[in-house]
């Protein structure tokens, strides 16, 4: 399928994996992430309060590593319009850091139908460099007809 080609359901399969997505959060994607949803805990934004911590410096928001996981499917082909986003769930295992760089790779785990409506459930990872797994999340998304 070429990348420019629309991902229709019947193009789903079970196992199908999309393009890994990587990406490097900044310090200041960090900061203006935390302006936006109001959040100044200083283990993300004081890094002198951060490197005393049980972590040793600043951390990520986890939220801002869970946004990978919702953005990893649309990599490679575009995506109709109209896809619903049932459902997500996360997992997070350790926290990220600025400048660290970040892989997150997408599959089809499930495809069905259910009263009329499709399904497409699709399991994401994120990973660090060193493969240390950061986020697992898993989305139900109602497919447009």
């Amino acid at each position: 399928m070429e990348d420019n080609q629309k991902l229709y359901f019947d193009d789903i399969r079970v196992g199908m994996e999309f393009p890994p997505l990587v990406t490097k959060l900044t310090r200041e994607d960090i900061l203006n992430y935390a302006e936006a949803v109001e959040d100044y805990n200083p283990l993300f934004v004081d890094e002198n309060f951060a490197a005393n911590s049980k972590f040793g410096g600043p951390v990520n928001h986890p939220t801002t590593a869970a946004i990978l996981t919702t953005n990893a499917h649309k990599t490679g082909a575009a995506m109709p319009s109209g896809i619903i986003h049932a459902k997500q769930r996360y997992k997070f295992f350790s926290p990220t850091r600025p400048g660290e760089e970040l892989i997150t790779r997408a599959k089809v785990i499930d495809k069905y139908e259910k009263r009329n409506k499709k399904y497409v459930v699709i399991q994401s990872l994120t990973v660090n460099r060193l493969n240390e797994l950061k986020v697992e999340s898993t989305a139900t998304l109602i497919w447009p007809a």
